[in-house]
């Protein structure tokens, strides 16, 4: 059975690292294969950003039903839930009080204000 080994995740970094350092970050627990699989769940995120924002400035072009949206929203909820299974337990309590993996589940249509 392989080490489990503490790492550092910088969402909004896309980048795992080895040593603390005060940008934010959640610690999680991993060996070296679960840490290969979160780093490329960041890639793919880092992609989707990339296409999401070519297509921001399109004045025309709705993020709330654009496909690329969708598919961003997919992929970072599967880096929380990466995280989450792998992380310690301030990191799980971190995630569990966002409440993010809920709501990036629904969308907001259905919320006061929204009009369609």
């Amino acid at each position: 059975m392989e080490n489990k080994q503490t790492y550092y995740v910088s969402v909004s970094g896309k980048s795992i690292e080895s040593d603390f350092s005060v940008n934010e970050q959640l610690e999680v627990l991993g060996t070296e294969e679960e840490i290969g699989q979160l780093q490329q769940l960041l890639d793919r995120i880092q992609k989707d950003d990339e296409i999401t924002h070519l297509r921001a400035p399109i004045p025309y072009k709705s993020a709330d039903h654009d496909k690329a949206t969708d598919q961003f929203n997919e992929d970072i909820r599967k880096v929380y839930q990466a995280i989450y299974q792998l992380g310690t337990y301030k990191t799980r309590e971190h995630i569990r009080q966002m409440n993010i993996l809920g709501k990036l589940q629904d969308t907001d249509y259905n919320y006061p204000g929204y009009d369609r």
